[in-house]
């Protein structure tokens, strides 16, 4: 067997078969499947992929890459639309069922009212957001009195009898440093979008005794039974009037105030059996003074010795039963 003979069958046998298949064809002049499989995916991954190199290396191969100057002018020609251009029916459901987008409105309102009230309620939680920065420089009564006053709340500082508030010039006069002796004793937030995470910024104000929430329309009863366990040994005076979240799940809190001594309630006849909730409050405190509700009959007044009573409504809503035994200790002694 000659020499060539060999070699033949030592390259198309044994284990060297499969590593030197490609080169026997280009040995014999013909391409291998395996050439022109890879002459392909060479060729297809010509300009396939864009992305950066160094333009003074590699200049002879890319040389043989594909470019297309034409198509950058006819995608810049193109013009929006529906089903040609860069626009097709799937962008074009997309962009009318994004929640936020104005076709929304008038495709589907519903989904549009709904996710705009829930950007404006996180929005209101972003703006009241507790800042412990502020807490730190001006401890937490100067620092509520600055987050009220900059929500158009105002406050009344102990010792004082007017209420701080911003001037017309947007300015406020109170220190904006820690300053000894500034204590909040009164708060008034009536008509505020104040939500349960602003209450964070109205913590551990030992002074508090009066606050008036009335007519806000975020506070709920999970806001109530914060403020309950914040000042149920403090606040002396609440006025919860027209708070329509409100409901008698939350007005049976109103038990823990210990030292409540005004209640004020208008506007709240969404709430069921509002009268026996006031009769029931009355019994735990019977020093309980509730505006705003006729938790009595006023028919039963009449005929008696306190019928003048029922012409001056100030006075009938005053009647609580610890004064009416002090009245009558007095008449008899």
């Amino acid at each position: 067997m000659s020499l060539l003979s060999r070699s033949l069958r030592l390259l198309y046998s044994g284990p060297l078969k499969g590593r030197v298949g490609v080169r026997t064809g280009y040995w014999w002049g013909h391409d291998t499947l395996e050439d022109q499989w890879a002459r392909e995916r060479q060729e297809r991954e010509k300009g396939a992929l864009i992305s950066w190199t160094d333009p003074d290396r590699n200049i002879d191969e890319k040389k043989e890459y594909i470019w297309a100057p034409t198509r950058i002018q006819t995608e810049a020609a193109l013009t929006l639309g529906v089903t040609n251009g860069l626009i097709n029916v799937s962008d074009w459901f997309a962009m009318t069922t994004k929640p936020f987008h104005w076709f929304t409105f008038f495709f589907d309102p519903v989904v549009f009212t709904e996710e705009q009230r829930k950007r404006n309620h996180h929005n209101l939680v972003l703006s009241q957001i507790f800042v412990r920065e502020r807490l730190t420089l001006l401890g937490p009564d100067l620092a509520a009195a600055h987050f009220l006053c900059h929500r158009n709340c105002r406050v009344r500082f102990r010792g004082n009898t007017e209420w701080t508030e911003l001037s017309p010039k947007r300015s406020l006069n109170i220190p904006a440093v820690y300053v000894k002796g500034w204590y909040i004793e009164a708060i008034d937030v009536a008509t505020s979008e104040l939500v349960y995470e602003g209450l964070q910024n109205l913590r551990n104000l030992q002074y508090l005794k009066h606050l008036d929430v009335s007519y806000c329309k975020k506070l709920d009863v999970w806001c109530f039974d914060r403020i309950s366990g914040e000042y149920m040994t403090s606040l002396e005076y609440l006025d919860i009037s027209g708070c329509t979240k409100l409901d008698w799940n939350a007005l049976e809190i109103i038990w823990k105030f210990s030292n409540l001594k005004t209640l004020v309630m208008k506007d709240m006849e969404h709430v069921k059996d509002i009268n026996m909730i006031c009769l029931m409050l009355l019994d735990v405190n019977p020093n309980l003074k509730i505006i705003g509700v006729d938790y009595i009959d006023k028919t039963l007044l009449e005929g008696t010795e306190h019928e003048h009573l029922l012409m001056d409504e100030g006075a009938f809503l005053s009647i609580e039963p610890g004064e009416i035994k002090e009245k009558e200790m007095s008449q008899k002694n």
